[in-house]
């Protein structure tokens, strides 16, 4: 009888690969790569916008520190009439900018702190507008915080001469 022999190997047809091929991986990685490129973009905006919100916050600070010095000050911001002494107001004013500008916190970035009085001097305990404005660090864009406040009206009149 006819031995039965296995075929040689060579002859055989080679089975196909179970693995993945080289071009499905390039695929997998510039899919790969391009999602944590988003999440880079993600978390750099992320920065950004923490940053902007802490100038905010040391902005706010700085208006409600002139605010307490306003409070503070109170006895010589009236005259006896009850009127705003604008040199008192002006020395307040000034003296709060040298101590803020010392700090540096918005070294370089065009900061910029306005006091309006009321619109109404006969009516001391009118709203008072702090404006402090910056250039924005990350994004290069003017920033700014508007801090309206009221002082207490002052002891004797309320209403000064017209």
């Amino acid at each position: 009888m006819p031995s039965l022999k296995p075929r040689p190997h060579s002859c055989q047809r080679p089975r196909r690969a179970a693995g993945f091929t080289l071009i499905e991986i390039l695929v997998a990685l510039v899919i790969l790569s391009i999602g944590l490129l988003g999440v880079a973009g993600l978390q750099l905006r992320s920065l950004q916008t923490s940053h902007s919100s802490f100038e905010r916050s040391i902005a706010t600070l700085q208006a409600r520190d002139l605010v307490e010095r306003m409070w503070a000050n109170e006895g010589i911001l009236y005259d006896a009439q009850g009127c705003v002494v604008t040199a008192s107001r002006d020395l307040i004013v000034t003296n709060w900018r040298i101590e803020q500008v010392a700090t540096g916190t918005f070294a370089n970035q065009g900061w910029m702190a306005v006091l309006a009085t009321p619109d109404t001097p006969a009516t001391p305990t009118s709203v008072w507008t702090i404006t402090i404005s910056w250039n924005g660090r990350f994004q290069g864009k003017a920033e700014q915080i508007v801090h309206h406040f009221m002082l207490p009206p002052p002891l004797g009149r309320i209403t000064c001469p017209a």
